[in-house]
């Protein structure tokens, strides 16, 4: 039997927990890690039809691109639409679990996907992603004390690197000191100079535990007065980020890159702004609402930019700047990245049966 847990960690393996925007809300937002899991039901936007469907299928879990709750809640009652559909769900044991921005940028992911239906190159994010703050902290331990003062820094949080925990970089060396009358050395006297042979200990640690891993070094090291150095890391490039910019094969127009997109997606009419008949070659896609995304990729030198929706003056900046703008429609844009997620999920687990909703729909219609 598949347990929840195991569900979850293969989604964080294929979407990382780092891709996620700031404002977002992911992972599983409701639900038992040590639950049983037999049935899957995903969907784009957790609606209540969705949920009813849900409950008539009879899943364990709802795997949900759109989180829902997205914003805090101070409270789950029916007097809300989140809240009752979130109850709905609980009193059937239903868990959720949303990957969102996490799928957009992942590798293989939405935005990914859309450039592969126009055959363009993938050249990078249009905003790049930075690793968070570190410290590297130094200090020097008798060679004796060495190890009960690493796995306290380990403990503590310190020594992770990307894929690697319990890392560190040791040379060994001498230090001095003299001690005053107050002072109460644990190896030589105070009151003259002494030379102790002592190894130096470097560890890296988020800027964010560096309070604990100090106090993890204070309560660890056999010295009255350790001495340390915290060195503030430039934070580096991950090689992940939001969005993506891409090189066609072949130059193109936007009506052409228009048709292979209602082709590949199904939609009857993408709409546009800008200069239909002028030929582009580097692109930039953002799935959903990723219009606030457009200026940068400009600068980057993309010439069409390709997203779900936009703002009436976000189309107006397009055109003013001689670019192209191509709307594909937010539910069309993502869509078809959750039915890629679902097929994904039914290869990884084969013993869980993977349903993607048949209730949803795009809530824009036309005539």
């Amino acid at each position: 039997m598949t347990k929840v847990s195991e569900m979850v960690s293969w989604l964080d393996q294929i979407a990382p927990r780092s891709l996620a925007a700031d404002w977002d809300n992911t992972g599983l937002l409701m639900g038992d890690f040590s639950s049983d899991v037999n049935k899957v039901l995903v969907c784009l936007t957790l609606t209540k039809e969705v949920a009813d469907e849900a409950i008539n299928q009879k899943v364990q879990m709802v795997v949900t691109h759109h989180p829902l709750p997205f914003k805090p809640i101070k409270n789950m009652n029916t007097s809300s639409s989140d809240g009752s559909i979130l109850w709905k769900l609980a009193t059937k044991g239903i868990g959720v679990f949303s990957l969102h921005t996490r799928w957009d940028d992942a590798q293989g992911g939405i935005n990914e996907s859309l450039l592969e239906m126009i055959s363009a190159k993938n050249l990078g994010p249009i905003i790049s992603s930075q690793s968070k703050e570190e410290v590297k902290l130094v200090t020097f331990v008798p060679g004796e004390s060495l190890q009960k003062v690493s796995e306290a820094l380990f403990e503590a949080g310190a020594g992770v690197i990307g894929n690697y925990r319990e890392c560190s970089f040791t040379v060994e060396g001498t230090g001095t000191f003299f001690g005053n009358e107050e002072a109460s050395p644990v190896v030589g006297k105070k009151g003259q100079r002494e030379k102790v042979l002592e190894q130096r200990l470097e560890v890296v640690c988020p800027a964010s535990r560096i309070q604990a891993v100090v106090s993890a070094l204070r309560n660890s090291h056999p010295y009255e007065e350790p001495a340390f150095d915290l060195v503030m890391l430039k934070p580096k490039p991950t090689g992940s980020g939001t969005g993506r910019i891409g090189l066609l094969t072949m130059p193109a127009s936007i009506a052409q890159l228009a048709e292979k997109f209602e082709k590949a997606l199904g939609i009857k009419q993408v709409l546009f702004a800008g200069n239909e008949g002028r030929l582009v070659s580097k692109v930039a896609v953002v799935c959903g609402s990723g219009a606030s995304l457009m200026a940068q990729a400009f600068i980057q030198g993309a010439q069409c930019f390709i997203t779900g929706e936009a703002r009436f003056h976000d189309l107006l900046s397009a055109k003013d700047q001689n670019k192209s703008i191509l709307l594909l429609g937010h539910y069309k844009s993502e869509r078809f990245g959750i039915e890629a997620l679902a097929t994904n999920l039914q290869s990884r687990f084969t013993a869980v049966e993977v349903i993607a909703s048949e209730v949803e729909s795009d809530p824009l219609e036309s005539f």
